[in-house]
């Protein structure tokens, strides 16, 4: 069974503390544009709720005694928004994946090697 793919529009503001994925374009803005199945929507939402989650364990974190901990939770962090990154890259139109190799990200992030495909 092939599932269908469809355009979804992703918006990323404060990394991934606020996020949004949407299958009607509407009058929203939005940062990119993808083509994705609804399996790998879900793999991407899964990805903004372990963003969510780490993003609130490092607030707690910082705010108790633990020293190693902020560090961790910082590189699962800055893991999970890579792997979005590359997600998006990888299911992005052209112009998405044309605009992040503008930004950088691409170079940068490495969203283009094979080995680091979190999925």
């Amino acid at each position: 069974m092939v599932l269908e793919k469809k355009k979804y529009y992703i918006t990323l503001q404060a990394g991934t503390t606020v996020a949004e994925i949407r299958d009607v374009k509407g009058s929203s803005t939005y940062d990119y544009e993808i083509e994705a199945t609804e399996v790998e929507v879900g793999m991407m939402r899964d990805l903004f709720n372990n963003c969510v989650h780490g993003d609130f364990m490092m607030w707690m974190h910082s705010h108790t005694l633990w020293s190693d901990m902020p560090d961790r939770d910082n590189d699962e962090y800055d893991d999970n928004l890579r792997s979005i990154y590359q997600m998006i890259y990888r299911l992005g139109t052209p112009k998405t994946r044309s605009d992040l190799e503008q930004m950088g990200l691409v170079q940068v992030l490495r969203l283009d090697r094979e080995d680091l495909r979190p999925f």
